[in-house]
Order: structure tokens, then sequence, then C-alpha cells
């Protein structure tokens, strides 16, 4: 196993750099992919969006929880570091009560409905294999890892808030959606990348928890170095995409 213990001076570049490589990464392949390009031009029939929206709405439930169970199962951590407990706090309020209970569960809905589907078809779908990948990778990552492997895990929030501006730009402009129904994505966009309502972005929030984390020390465990847990989501989401394309060209949805 590998000890990695960085000074503060070292750890913000060495972060902002990993950011800058997990943005390049999504750009490379994500935003490259058959889905994302048609999206963008309007050309993406829309039940493969319904397909894409049953996968992504089964996750968003999982990932936010698991979000809430890191407090409980690194409580240590976080009252020997009470100061980042304010800024923990505000991304739950965030994930959880804005716009109002319960969170980003209600316009994820809302959105959802916009585009055709039940409540039931979005929450409650059973997931596509290769869109479950990206799920399970960070459950297991919570369930069975140190603290840091979950947090490296989630630096992609900041790209895929990125993307959310191109999906509110596509389904408003080619899906006939209001810019309210789409809101779901205009909220991501600006809850990821950028400071709002008096609270840090999502992004900004990981980074200030993986300062702390990355300065006491973390040692990796086999197979599971700091990077590849940032990077891999990159990859399983661009599976899910593929997948979710490829199925719903072969007319098995």
């Amino acid at each position: 196993m590998a000890l990695v213990k960085m000074s503060k001076k070292e750890v913000s570049p060495y972060l902002e750099d990993l950011q800058k490589r997990v943005e390049a990464r999504w750009e490379k392949t994500v935003e490259k992919t058959r889905f994302m390009r048609e999206l963008d031009s309007g050309k993406l029939p829309l039940k493969t969006i319904q397909v894409f929206y049953t996968n992504w709405g089964a996750f968003v439930p999982v990932i936010n929880s698991l979000y809430t169970v890191q407090f409980y199962k690194h409580l240590a951590f976080f009252v020997s570091n009470v100061d980042l407990m304010e800024t923990y706090t505000h991304k739950v309020l965030d994930e959880f009560g804005h716009p109002a209970p319960p969170g980003h569960i209600k316009i994820l809905i809302s959105s959802g409905e916009a585009l055709g589907l039940t409540k039931e078809q979005i929450l409650t779908q059973p997931m596509m294999p290769e869109a479950r990948g990206l799920t399970d990778f960070h459950r297991t990552l919570v369930n069975d890892g140190p603290m840091h492997e979950y947090w490296a895990s989630v630096l992609w929030e900041g790209a895929f808030g990125l993307s959310c501006l191109r999906w509110f730009k596509a389904l408003t402009k080619h899906y006939k959606l209001t810019a309210e129904q789409a809101d779901y994505f205009h909220k991501h966009h600006e809850a990821d990348t950028m400071d709002h309502l008096g609270r840090e972005a999502h992004s900004s929030v990981t980074k200030h928890v993986l300062r702390r984390i990355l300065t006491e020390g973390v040692v990796e465990r086999p197979g599971y170095p700091f990077e590849y847990c940032a990077m891999t989501p990159v990859d399983l989401y661009c599976q899910m995409l593929d997948a979710v394309y490829d199925k719903a060209r072969s007319n098995r949805v």
C-alpha cells in the first residue's frame, strides 16, 4: 500500500491539475459521443433521451444518499475538522432542500415528466448493466474503501455541471421544453460549477474536503489508486451514454 501525503503548498496545485485532467478526459470522451453530438444538433430521438433519463434518474437518489453516508461513516474526520461541517452541510441542503424538499429529486422528476416519463419510470425502472456500473462503482468505494476514494470519485461533478449547460440549451432549443421544464439541468450547471445561494459550488466543496484529507495523509489500497478513483467515473458515464445510444438504435427499448 502507498502512503500519499502532501503539504498545504503542494495539495492545491495537485487538485487543480487533477480536476483539469478529469475535465479533459470528459471533453475527449463524453462530449465526443454520438449521443452528445446528436443531442446538440437536435437529431437525437426523444426515445433515446428517455432511456438515458430513466437510467440517470435511478442513479441520482443513490449518489445523493452516498454523500450523507460519508458523514456517518467518517464522523471522526468531521468532528476533528469541524470547520468542514459547514461546507459539507451546505451541499446537503442544496441536494435535499433546494428549491424545496426533497431538493434536486423534485426537479429531476419535473424535468423527466416534461420528457414524457412517469415518476416511477424515472426513479424505479431497472438500470441497464452498462449504466449500473457507475452507480455500483461509487457504492463500492463508499462501502469498501477509505474516505479519500469516494471524494476523489466525485471530482467529475464539475465536468457534469458544464455538460448540463449543453443539455439545457439542447432541450430548450430542439425538444420544445421551456426553461422551467429543463430546470434540472440548469440547476446542476449552476450548483456544480459556480458559487450560488451563498454556498460553494459542489465541485469546490469536493476539493475543499480533499485538500484536508490529502494533507493529513491517505493510504491507497491495491487496485484503487487516487487518480484511478477520479478518472473511472468519467469512463463509466461515457459507457452509459454509448450503451443507451446503441440500445435505442437497436429498438430494444
